[in-house]
């Protein structure tokens, strides 16, 4: 996506179970104006609609979005559901990107790998946080690089167990530990619907 274009982020939502989408953007500054618009494609009362959100993209950079579903009374904390993408931002241009939210499937039991490169020199590392019940971390590896190049990055590779029915992600955030999250640089970000077998 470039400065200056228009996207477009679609989810279905159900208002009248009092259920709503919420979006959140960090940092702040890359994408602005997030207009909400709804489209109801159906009379029948109880029927699911379309939310969307239009947002520019304000300045290069990259950010992290993330859709949590929770009723307004009862917060944010209590969300039933979650989505979360990363948009790269970089260089100028016109016209419009539609944002596409990713699934992973897999089954209750099954275990996955997520790589990620990170250079501990630096004080950078990635760390994650789960949003939802359906996965937990298993393991985690890291391989440091043998060439003798300094400052060469390492491999860290976690392996997550679905545990639980539903829709999970698990967000990324590359940051110095003694800086704290609100610093982050990078972002990643994975969709897991976890099923029955």
């Amino acid at each position: 996506m470039m400065v200056s274009q228009l996207a477009v982020l679609e989810i279905q939502e159900n208002p009248s179970t009092g259920y709503l989408w919420h979006v959140f953007a960090e940092p702040s500054g890359v994408l602005r104006n997030f207009l909400e618009e709804h489209n109801a494609p159906s009379f029948m009362p109880g029927a699911p609609s379309v939310k969307g959100w239009i947002m520019t993209a304000a300045k290069e950079g990259k950010t992290l979005i993330t859709l949590k579903l929770f009723r307004e009374w009862e917060g944010e904390k209590q969300s039933v559901d979650f989505r979360a993408l990363t948009v790269d931002v970089s260089g100028e241009g016109k016209g419009q990107v539609d944002l596409k939210l990713l699934m992973n499937e897999v089954n209750i039991g099954s275990t996955f790998t997520i790589t990620l490169e990170e250079n501990a020199s630096t004080g950078y590392t990635w760390h994650y946080e789960i949003l939802g019940d359906g996965v937990r971390e298993v393991a985690k590896d890291v391989v440091t690089d043998t060439s003798g190049k300094v400052g060469a990055p390492s491999r860290v590779t976690w392996t997550f167990q679905a545990v639980d029915e539903g829709n999970t992600s698990i967000v990324f955030r590359y940051f110095r530990e003694w800086e704290g999250v609100k610093s982050s640089i990078d972002f990643e970000a994975y969709n897991i619907a976890v099923q029955q077998n």
